[in-house]
């Protein structure tokens, strides 16, 4: 085999790559989202504080993308009010148990969206924007 033949892009990498373009053409929305958390936390007085207490309180405010639990996606969306940029074994199994490939959480402090495939269990983050 020669190199060029290793770079040749597989079906399976032209999936992944539109997935994501389509993830991320959803950017304005998940802003939506993620301003609902943000503005729960605020009206409830929830702190931004990463102690245990303060980030199981704030799980109330998580929202999720109402087509996550649809057939019409293969993701699942939802925000974490604290800067937690990974999955729960909780997220991971919701995902898996919807039959989902990706799972996408909002990051509300900053604004971004990252991104987990089920490849690997959703271990490693494939995505950020």
């Amino acid at each position: 085999m020669n190199s060029l033949e290793s770079t040749k892009p597989t079906p399976m990498m032209w999936h992944k790559r539109q997935t994501l373009n389509d993830l991320k053409k959803q950017k304005p929305f998940f802003l939506q989202l993620m301003q609902e958390s943000k503005k729960c936390m605020t009206v409830n007085h929830m702190s931004q504080s990463m102690d245990n207490k303060s980030v199981q309180k704030a799980i109330q405010c998580e929202v999720i993308h109402p087509q996550t639990l649809s057939s019409f996606t293969n993701y699942t969306f939802h925000t974490h009010p604290h800067n937690i940029p990974y999955p729960s074994e909780k997220d991971k199994s919701t995902t898996l148990r919807l039959n989902k490939e990706y799972l996408a959480i909002g990051i509300v402090p900053t604004r971004q969206v990252v991104v987990f495939h089920k490849g690997d269990n959703f271990e490693r983050e494939i995505a950020r924007f």
